[in-house]
């Protein structure tokens, strides 16, 4: 990943931004060879060369947390596009193409845009030490200047103290979604420290909607907004979500002062803990609109959300695959979770549903811990296939990941690819659901076998 490049000038591009992103990519490795390197300094540096284009976004929301930071940011974005209003949002990573970070109400940055505020960002820097989140982080500041909405929301990228978005002064309410153990080597080894860094995006006097969390986490989270005398509004204790018995909508209770709830449509991302994830956007919802509050409106919002690459159900492409496969008998999933709290969720919500025999698609970068991934599969996989991620980030190759889950005593198998993975099981196996899982970078792949 550290290797040097001759050129330190951005290569002209014609059509592909995946070019641009690489190229980028690798020129920052020169400036600054730490892909991550938690610091507000360089990006503060930069923000003051280009006129602070942040302090003249408004109606900031901004979302820390392990897990399900993206979900939330997907509902709140459908919530407020739907009550009639419009919405820029920043997000990571990407899926497919690196313009998905940068959302200008409801389309992707262009390509043409973002290699001029790319430039931009490039020729003020002028060569100094910058990593390559801040300075796309710097990018999309520019972007949002200007072509402001009437809410902008930004999703941390790591930790949140000290992530380049939290360089913001006063957003209009901070989140603080699930924190569990991931990335200890950048943000401590224990919930208490993780905690502490998540919630350094706590501003004074600002409000702060908290979702389901340990004691630990809450108990940090509780002692930072009090000394910065920020409103908490934690899950259970103020406010609370649930399915009903039918198991066909959901019960937000805004109060639980009161324990009065409205009813809302099933949330459109599957599984349990988008009903999380759901309640937090509504809390949220609610603290900002106020009285503008339109319940028919949000449950629009609840029902029509979309964010691919999380417990997303596909089609694959039959014509890609051999013409004896029952395609009607097989179910394909797709899930970018990648840490120990996300398996948990992931299996949970599988061990939950109708059985079926479950074969798991598996890949990880090195940053990962596959044994505290795979460990709550155990019990209801049938078959694991490890692949290589196909990633310029460092990955583990398939060998690796199959004497991981070998010792952990998987009936486990390799390919080469993907749709290698898939063939095996289709072709060889008893009908079940297909889950390809373990990291975000292999929704690319996996997206070049989907029915168009």
């Amino acid at each position: 990943m550290n290797r040097q490049i001759k050129s330190t000038s951005f290569e002209k591009k014609n059509s592909k931004i995946e070019n641009l992103e690489i190229s980028l990519e690798k020129k920052l490795q020169q400036l600054h060879p730490k892909k991550i390197d938690l610091s507000l300094n360089r990006i503060t540096k930069l923000l003051n060369k280009l006129g602070n284009p942040q302090k003249n976004i408004k109606n900031i929301i901004h979302i820390a947390g392990t897990n399900g930071k993206g979900s939330v940011l997907a509902f709140l974005k459908s919530l407020i596009k739907e009550s009639g209003y419009t919405v820029n949002t920043y997000s990571s990573p990407h899926l497919i193409n690196f313009n998905e970070r940068i959302n200008l109400n409801g389309k992707n940055i262009t390509d043409k845009f973002l290699e001029s505020l790319l430039d931009m960002c490039n020729k003020k820097n002028n060569g100094k030490p910058i990593t390559f989140f801040e300075m796309t982080t710097v990018a999309a500041f520019l972007a949002f200047k200007k072509k402001p909405a009437d809410y902008t929301i930004l999703e941390v990228g790591l930790g949140g103290r000290l992530d380049a978005t939290n360089i913001i002064k006063k957003p209009i309410i901070s989140i603080i979604n699930e924190i569990s153990i991931d990335h200890t080597n950048f943000l401590g080894s224990n919930i208490q420290q993780i905690a502490g860094e998540k919630a350094g995006i706590i501003k004074k006097k600002i409000p702060v909607v908290v979702g389901k969390q340990k004691n630990k986490a809450r108990k940090i989270i509780k002692v930072v907004a009090s000394k910065l005398k920020a409103e908490t509004f934690f899950y259970e204790k103020d406010w609370f979500v649930k399915e009903n018995k039918t198991k066909k909508h959901i019960l937000f209770f805004n109060n639980l002062k009161n324990n009065k709830f409205k009813k809302f449509p099933k949330p459109g991302l599957i599984g349990e803990h988008q009903i999380i994830n759901a309640g937090i956007a509504l809390k949220t919802f609610n603290l900002i609109m106020k009285k503008k509050f339109n319940k028919n409106l949000v449950k629009k919002g609840i029902k029509n959300v979309k964010w691919p690459g999380r417990l997303q159900k596909v089609n694959l492409n039959k014509d890609l695959f051999s013409k004896n496969i029952n395609h009607k008998a097989w179910e394909i999933w797709f899930d970018g979770g990648h840490n120990k709290s996300a398996s948990k969720v992931l299996a949970k919500t599988f061990n939950k549903w109708e059985k079926k025999r479950l074969y798991i698609i598996f890949g990880m970068l090195t940053s990962k811990n596959p044994t505290d991934f795979l460990n709550y599969f155990k019990s209801i996989s049938s078959k694991l296939i490890t692949v290589a991620i196909k990633s310029e980030s460092p990955y583990y190759p398939s060998k690796k990941l199959y004497e991981i889950a070998k010792l952990n005593e998987f009936n486990v198998e390799t390919a080469e690819t993907i749709s290698h993975a898939l063939k095996k099981i289709l072709i060889n196996e008893v009908p079940g659901r297909v889950l390809i899982c373990g990291s975000f970078y292999m929704y690319k792949e996996m997206s070049k076998l989907l029915k168009k």
